[in-house]
């Protein structure tokens, strides 16, 4: 009784509504400020680096070098935040608070160089395109560290999946309102219908985080140039306490 007592006490707290938002926004919000200041680079979308290393073949973009190179810095960051949570993997403690510092270290990094750079006219310059690998590689981290230890999460980076799964969820919905009989005589539909209400909330909540830190993230780079992604860091140092004071052990 009393293992059975100290395995639950060591278990992790539930995760706050509030932090897959917060990283949605703060996905958002560095994507804005990167491709504000950094002549259309991305971050967390990596999606958009790989379109850009395929036009590159047909249109001469000036910068392109770290463009196409934000796809192996953002692998790279994922690929470190996987070996922390791997080698810890079975530990008492989580890997998490470590993982969002490695975040933090390498948002702060970007803010450095971006600052040592400033103003970037050159699309060319070593160290913007050094700055914004630094801040692909800090996107990466974040999506493994959602992918490995928030379980249930949806992704924060990447808003593709996310909007086809609250398109898939409203239409779950609309057929429930719409044949509210059927779906009551049905036990494992009714299930299914309060899963996919469950679920819609969580994705509504990252795309509108994701959205709202895209427009803060453009509004303070016009605000404040350089010193506009500071806000991002003080939300993902935040997250390092937080994770800190919430203590359990990473996911099986």
């Amino acid at each position: 009784m009393a293992q059975a007592e100290m395995t639950v006490a060591a278990g992790p707290a539930p995760l706050p509504r509030a932090v897959p938002p917060m990283l949605s926004f703060v996905a958002g919000y560095v994507d804005s400020v990167t491709f504000l200041a950094l002549f259309g680079f991305f971050a967390a979308q990596v999606t958009g680096s790989f379109v850009v290393a395929a036009a590159e073949l047909v249109v001469d973009d000036r910068g392109v070098l770290a463009k196409m190179l934000a796809i192996p810095a953002f692998m790279l960051g994922a690929g470190i935040a996987a070996a922390i949570i791997i080698v810890r993997r079975g530990g008492r403690r989580s890997s998490l608070p470590l993982v969002f510092a490695l975040e933090v270290s390498l948002l702060a990094a970007f803010v450095a160089l971006l600052l040592k750079a400033w103003p970037i006219t050159d699309p060319d310059a070593w160290l913007g395109g050094a700055a914004g690998l630094l801040s692909a590689a800090a996107m990466g981290v974040q999506s493994t560290l959602v992918r490995l230890l928030l379980r249930g999460v949806p992704q924060t980076n990447v808003m593709t999946g996310n909007a086809t799964q609250l398109a898939i969820d409203a239409t779950e919905l609309i057929y429930a309102r719409l044949r509210p009989a059927r779906v009551a005589a049905d036990a494992a539909l009714l299930a299914h219908i309060a899963e996919a209400r469950k679920r819609f909330a969580t994705v509504f909540s990252v795309l509108t985080g994701f959205l709202v830190g895209a427009l803060g993230g453009a509004l303070s780079y016009m605000m404040a140039g350089a010193w506009s992604a500071v806000p991002a860091i003080v939300i993902v140092a935040a997250l390092v306490a937080w994770a800190a004071r919430r203590g359990g052990a990473d996911p099986t």
